[in-house]
């Protein structure tokens, strides 16, 4: 019965494991900051300081086209999303938000860039998007 047992927790253990993770994947901003509007406008000033905050802050992880293939990405679990995909794929307040707060090695910027960064780096993070039909980059996917 102690050898039951003892499985009997490994298999509970790794479903807990198994649902974290899968929990893990989807990630969503508060239904209220998901629908805020950007108040950057999206022009050649912002662009050029969006992809300057981009170079600086993200390339690491996510790539130099935001791919999720950066040079620590392998190390990191998750893995830095494809943000080529997810650019299609969400709102700009659902960006922005995930920008600021960060989640498990993804950094929370608020405490670094500003608010109007965060929102140029969105600006930017949306020139990434490809375009439909196309290859859908590293398969880091779409991790909400």
């Amino acid at each position: 019965m102690k050898i039951w047992s003892r499985s009997g927790a490994v298999c509970i253990s790794a479903a807990v494991v198994t649902c974290a993770a899968v929990a893990q994947e989807h990630w969503s901003a508060p239904e209220a900051a998901a629908k805020r509007r950007n108040p950057i406008p999206t022009n050649a000033a912002s662009l050029e300081q969006g992809r300057q905050l981009f170079k600086q802050n993200c390339i690491v992880c996510h790539g130099a086209e935001g791919r999720g293939d950066g040079p620590a990405a392998a190390s990191l679990k998750p893995q830095p999303a494809d943000l080529a995909i997810m650019a299609g794929h969400h709102p700009e307040g659902d960006l922005a938000w995930k920008i600021a707060n960060g989640r498990g090695a993804m950094p929370a910027w608020n405490k670094t860039l500003s608010e109007d960064q965060i929102w140029m780096l969105v600006n930017y993070v949306k020139t990434l998007r490809a375009p439909p039909g196309s290859p859908q980059g590293t398969g880091h996917g779409h991790h909400h």
